[in-house]
């Protein structure tokens, strides 16, 4: 094995250790408050936390990416970074504070108003934290996010039991910013300076990057705002738990993976063939991940959503076997972004983000209008098909992997999870228990997981081996386990 094959196995190990814990925690938060507050309490949060997005979105200035691709040690870099992240901080938290009159709810606007600390917080933050990513060293990064986790996640709890009020999402997540602030500096000692000196170099990478970035937030954060406008408060907050639930299985599994991606291609660009292979493995590995996730746990949503946050939130089961599913087809091709990125064609990315918008937001709004929150998630998936195509072509234009290629990578994992998928619905019809009732049960529950589970590894070890063993997540693992 080689050494940067060891690091990034290394690093990956780092990432979904502290990973897990940071999401079993979050998991942990969810179940406790979706039974404390009410879909109108996370609507209202929802809301306001999507303007300060929004805003804060649209000077987008990713000067982590610029660090991490420069690969240098000069401290002006760090100093121009820093600099900039922080003149966008305040840029970003002004904004906020001038919107804050013109919202006609009270709540919405004490919230953004407690929200504008956040820019400020992430602006000030460490840059020359990113080394640590850069080298692939993601022990810091396991303390880093933890710490802050563990004190939002107090926090927040506290303040929910005792006072049942939304306010706890709040004050909990500038908690956890600044403890991320002041973590950076203390696990990496940097004294900032004020400097403008490389400030063209970071532009360079990172000016197309944040026109993507803008134009992603537009498309993607604004979809909160509309459900409020058009569907209220209590309908944003089932969407905004759909959307929150539904990422779970496929980006705790997929995320680690395509975060590792960005520094490990960029040591990868000067051997062109090593590249490419890594690239279509990756394909494989994010599929063989995402498909059995995201189709599993729409199989498993009728038990999972009433026994695990109860029933005021049912009627977001429907909802979640619609868009889970595409998020598991998604997450195949979630190693585009790093890639491109990793071989400077950040122009391309804008444009192609700069597409989807355009389509996005049209079929979201009309979606939502006409069919309510159906409407907003299946809009989701038809604009998805768009995304899905659009990564594909990515991957042809730069580095002509065409889409035969591709879906030959996916074939093992999409037929294994189909097959998992198959005889779940046939133990249903051939058993006397109902796998599928709207009230669930634990051992439904029990059962589908462990059948899934059981179907979908050993069709996929036995595609494995009848192709004769080739390259993917298959011996990825043999070569883990039985080296």
């Amino acid at each position: 094995m080689s050494t940067i094959t060891k690091r990034i196995a290394r690093g990956a190990g780092w990432l979904y250790g502290y990973r897990w814990i940071d999401r079993l925690l979050d998991f942990v938060s969810i179940v406790v408050l979706a039974r404390i507050l009410s879909p109108d309490d996370f609507g209202i949060v929802a809301i306001a936390a999507s303007v300060a997005t929004i805003i804060e979105g649209l000077s987008a200035f990713d000067v982590n990416k610029a660090l991490i691709q420069a690969r240098e040690e000069d401290v002006a870099l760090y100093d121009s970074a820093w600099t900039l992240s922080a003149l966008r901080g305040i840029l970003s938290a002004s904004c906020m504070v001038l919107v804050v009159p013109f919202l006609t709810d009270p709540r919405l606007a004490a919230v953004l108003l407690a929200l504008s600390l956040g820019p400020l917080l992430n602006g000030f933050a460490n840059p020359r934290f990113v080394m640590f990513e850069r080298e692939l060293d993601y022990s810091k990064l396991a303390v880093l996010t933890l710490g802050s986790k563990v004190v939002s996640f107090v926090v927040t709890l506290a303040i929910a039991l005792l006072y049942r009020s939304y306010w706890a999402l709040v004050i909990g997540l500038l908690a956890g910013g600044v403890t991320s602030l002041i973590l950076t500096y203390a696990l990496k000692p940097y004294r900032p300076r004020v400097s403008f000196a490389r400030f063209s170099d970071i532009f360079a990478f990172s000016g197309w990057l944040s026109l993507t970035s803008i134009a992603t937030t537009l498309s993607m954060e604004t979809d909160k705002i509309i459900v409020g406008r058009f569907l209220g408060f209590g309908d944003t907050g089932l969407y905004f738990m759909t959307q929150k639930v539904g990422v779970l299985p496929t980006r705790e599994l997929v995320a680690p993976l395509q975060r590792i991606l960005f520094p490990s291609f960029s040591e990868l660009l000067e051997d062109g063939s090593r590249f490419r292979r890594a690239v279509c493995e990756s394909i494989n590995i994010m599929a063989s991940l995402s498909l059995p996730a995201g189709f599993g746990f729409a199989l498993v949503a009728n038990d999972f959503i009433p026994l695990v946050l109860g029933d005021q939130w049912s009627s977001i089961v429907q909802l979640l076997t619609i868009l889970v599913p595409y998020l598991a087809l998604r997450a195949t091709l979630s190693m585009t972004l790093p890639c491109v990125m990793a071989l400077g064609r950040t122009r391309l990315l804008f444009w192609v983000s700069f597409g989807y918008a355009l389509f996005h937001l049209p079929v979201f709004i009309a979606g939502t209008v006409l069919f309510g929150l159906t409407g907003a998630i299946t809009s989701i998936v038809i604009a998805g098909v768009l995304y899905s195509y659009l990564n594909a072509w990515m991957l042809q234009r730069t580095l002509q992997i065409s889409i035969r290629e591709i879906l030959s990578q996916l074939k093992r994992p999409f037929t294994a999870a189909i097959l998992m998928v198959l005889t779940v619905f046939a133990l249903e019809a051939i058993q006397p228990l109902p796998l599928f009732s709207e009230s669930g049960s634990w051992l439904s529950l029990l059962i589908k997981t462990s059948v899934g589970c059981t179907i979908y590894c050993s069709t996929l070890y036995g595609m494995w081996r009848l192709a004769g063993r080739p390259a993917g997540i298959e011996r990825r693992l043999s070569q883990v386990f039985f080296r």
